[in-house]
């Protein structure tokens, strides 16, 4: 019997060797702790109460890094940002807002004067040399009593012109004008004329005009008297025309 174990035993072994050989088989062996080496519980418990020092340390979560101190860097970085902005944009915008100075204060005196525009050429409505101003005369009498004075007058019938509305006299152009009635000479010279004795008689000048104011023919056919009055405002233009004829 112990011949066929030993036999048995060596199969075994010769078949562990070969699985060992082929690395099928892992080799398990118990390590056997070496005397002396494991402590023994004195030792444990000696170990066990010496003092640890326990040195407080600053809590970082996992994964961050303990973040240093800010430092202000402005100063540092003021030369910097000095150095890498770039002054031409800068430069630019002054010359422009310069630019835009100067052209305000030089543009009020650059500005030119708008032309005046030209002033319509007004032809006047009545040209002759003479005019017998008498507005509002519309009845047969006065009407014959103006005709009357105008065949007196010994003129060219083309050098008169008896005008019977309202005109002023900047609309006439004529060198001699006989005015009938106190308000139509204040209308037609622009005056204010208060009493006719005071502007009767007498020649009025206006540049080259020469103006004559006399009673109205209502006032003649009124008082018949009045009409050599009249006659006598009329020769005052005549000699001035006769004057100017020599």
């Amino acid at each position: 019997m112990e011949a066929l174990d030993d036999e048995e035993r060596l199969v075994s072994v010769g078949r562990e060797d070969m699985l060992r050989e082929l690395e099928l088989l892992p080799v398990w062996r118990a390590r056997v702790p070496v005397a002396g080496s494991v402590p023994s519980a004195t030792q444990v418990e000696s170990e066990a109460l010496v003092p640890i020092e326990v040195t407080a340390a600053p809590l970082v979560a996992p994964g961050l890094e303990s973040v240093p101190p800010q430092v202000n860097a402005e100063p540092e970085m003021l030369p910097a940002l000095q150095e890498v902005q770039p002054e031409a944009p800068l430069q630019a915008h002054e010359s422009h807002l310069n630019n835009i100075e100067l052209a305000d204060a030089v543009a009020p005196q650059t500005l030119l004067p708008h032309p005046e525009l030209p002033q319509p050429i007004v032809e006047p409505l009545i040209q002759t040399p003479w005019l017998l101003y008498c507005p509002h005369a519309n009845d047969a009498q006065t009407q014959l009593l103006l005709q009357n004075i105008v065949r007196a007058l010994q003129l060219p019938l083309e050098d008169v012109v008896l005008h019977q509305q309202t005109v002023r006299m900047a609309q006439v152009k004529t060198r001699f004008c006989v005015l009938f009635g106190l308000h139509e000479a204040n209308q037609f010279l622009g005056a204010s004329f208060m009493d006719m004795a005071a502007v009767r008689g007498q020649v009025h000048t206006y540049d080259d005009l020469m103006v004559v104011v006399t009673h109205p023919p209502q006032a003649m056919l009124e008082n018949p008297l009045l009409k050599r009055e009249v006659w006598q405002d009329i020769c005052l233009l005549l000699a001035k025309n006769a004057e100017v004829a020599t």
